[in-house]
């Protein structure tokens, strides 16, 4: 009974009413307010923001159902397809609708996490800093990549075995084990740095005193069990496939460009760091893990210490001995600093209540603000458009906003959309042009980079001849852009046909000029290679 209430916290911090200035109302009601406002944030921005170049990658790609795919595990792509094909629409709104909820949930089982160990009241600031941190509000919480499913069971596998490892829960402690074990398995079908969370998980069970008296029970034996059954897909995939996905992630992490140590790219990392937790946020975050590690510190503060460190640690060695790496790769880690962080704003707030309200408030205007900035910047150009007579290099280009104008040039019918297909220089454009265009028309990537589109079934392409090449032209230099894309043909297509450009608009302002050029196969009789076909089934081009 006494080590549970060692980690259930104790009576009177249970019973606080929080932090002061919030007047009437407890920490668990406060903290239900703060997830609803955020998710009605986030669903508005799910509406309105034009899909991202990785979202649209990862709704055409997956067209073609995979056990795996080149870049990532399934489920991150997974969840936007299941919603596509329920509900007949690869709008975005609804291919993000999982994330978004994911997002929601994932800071419900925050709250009670830090609750379980710190109190409602230091609950409520863990949720009030996920809330307000950049990433997890905007990408992880809201756009369709893997973090999202990542972080949400990542965290359901910790609130599920947390009970046993610092309370001495035993009640359903088998079943605990096992959804835990199940929550880890579809963490490593989300994203490949979940192994991570793997081996801080048996970190804490070899090195704390309750971690082995745990092993000696069958529970967290199962748990490995259960949870190495969601790397069966990705190893299947990735045996059959020369294990490009492994070499590819690897491959990014280690390349050195001839240098043994990046500075540099360290600094950038951590400048990204801060600006994705918001400044003051990735300080106390910072803080926290630091006094965590010192001695004396309590067996729940070792624990979130044990989970977070490893993969905030080992990711900024990765940008260090790496030239390129990218700062949220070690979110997952800061995501059970907040815990830390909650407590450390509980025990502040008692003294300083009016500076640390005030510390939150600025990033809970701010970033909502940006937010809707920028979603008014994707849909109307607004803060550029009276400086520029198009948009400029730093606006939001290409990459970012529909290329709806290829949709509004549809025409002809199902028959000629079986006969042609599109082919596209890499898998950024590929993507943009597939989500545009929908499903109906075959996409195939020329080589150089065409990711996942190389692995892609689309028996369409076999026997096609004729199609359309269909670019992003530079608009500094549209006669030299569409030169090298026709150079890019060699070999493979030739030019059938005149080319047209189309200028897509965002309300009215132009943005940049597509390319649409016919092609035929160089071989009339060529099938595509492979590794160098995609997929799709709505839409026609002209």
């Amino acid at each position: 009974m006494q080590a549970v209430q060692s980690w259930a916290g104790s009576a009177a911090d249970k019973a606080s009413t929080g932090p002061s200035g919030y007047l009437g109302t407890s920490p668990a009601s406060r903290t239900m307010l703060l997830i609803a406002a955020f998710l009605v944030l986030r669903l508005g921005l799910a509406a309105v923001i034009p899909l991202s170049i990785d979202e649209a990658y990862a709704v055409v790609v997956s067209r073609s159902h995979s056990l795996s795919y080149f870049d990532h595990p399934p489920l991150g792509f997974a969840l936007a397809r299941l919603m596509a094909d329920v509900t007949g629409c690869e709008c975005r709104f609804a291919v993000r609708l999982p994330y978004v909820l994911l997002g929601s949930l994932s800071a419900l089982l925050l709250f009670d996490l830090t609750r379980l160990a710190y109190g409602a009241a230091a609950a409520f600031w863990a949720v009030a800093c996920y809330s307000v941190a950049p990433f997890f509000l905007i990408s992880a919480g809201h756009f369709v990549v893997p973090d999202g499913p990542l972080n949400f069971f990542l965290l359901a596998s910790a609130w599920l075995a947390a009970p046993m490892l610092l309370g001495g829960e035993t009640r359903h402690g088998l079943l605990r084990w096992i959804g835990a074990g199940l929550a880890l398995g579809l963490a490593l079908m989300s994203k490949y740095q979940a192994g991570l969370f793997a081996i801080s998980a048996l970190t804490i069970l070899v090195l704390t005193r309750s971690g082995r008296a745990q092993l000696r029970m069958p529970g967290p034996w199962l748990a490995a069990i259960v949870a190495a059954l969601g790397l069966v897909p990705v190893m299947l995939w990735n045996m059959r496939h020369d294990w490009v996905s492994l070499a590819f992630q690897s491959g990014r992490g280690m390349a050195t460009e001839g240098h043994l140590l990046h500075p540099a790219n360290l600094g950038l990392t951590l400048l990204g760091q801060v600006a994705y937790l918001w400044p003051t946020v990735w300080l106390v975050a910072m803080a926290c893990l630091w006094r965590a590690a010192r001695p004396g510190a309590s067996p729940a503060d070792r624990f979130f210490l044990l989970i977070a460190a490893p993969q905030v640690v080992f990711f900024d060695l990765i940008a260090l001995l790496s030239a390129h790496s990218l700062p949220h790769w070690s979110m997952s880690g800061f995501l059970f600093a907040f815990p830390l962080a909650g407590q450390w704003c509980r025990d502040f707030s008692r003294r300083h209540s009016g500076w640390l309200n005030t510390s939150l408030a600025v990033p809970a205007i701010t970033v909502p603000l940006l937010a809707i900035g920028f979603a008014v910047q994707a849909r109307t150009g607004a803060f550029t458009r009276p400086f520029f007579d198009r948009a400029p290099k730093f606006d939001i280009n290409w990459q970012i906003v529909d290329w709806s104008t290829l949709s509004g040039k549809a025409g002809g019918s199902q028959g000629r959309a079986r006969d042609t297909f599109v082919v596209a220089s890499n898998w950024m454009q590929a993507a943009r042009i597939g989500a545009a265009i929908g499903p109906a028309f075959p996409i195939q990537v020329l080589p150089g980079d065409p990711r996942h589109f190389q692995f892609m079934d689309d028996d369409r392409l076999n026997g096609s001849s004729a199609g359309f090449l269909i670019a992003a032209l530079d608009s500094a230099n549209e006669a030299a852009s569409e030169k090298g894309y026709r150079d890019s043909l060699a070999g493979l297509f030739v030019a059938s046909g005149p080319a047209w450009h189309v200028t897509q608009r965002v309300a009215g302002f132009p943005v940049f000029d597509i390319l649409i050029l016919p092609v035929k196969r160089a071989d009339m009789t060529h099938t595509p290679p492979p590794g160098q076909t995609s997929t799709g089934t709505g839409g026609a081009l002209p």
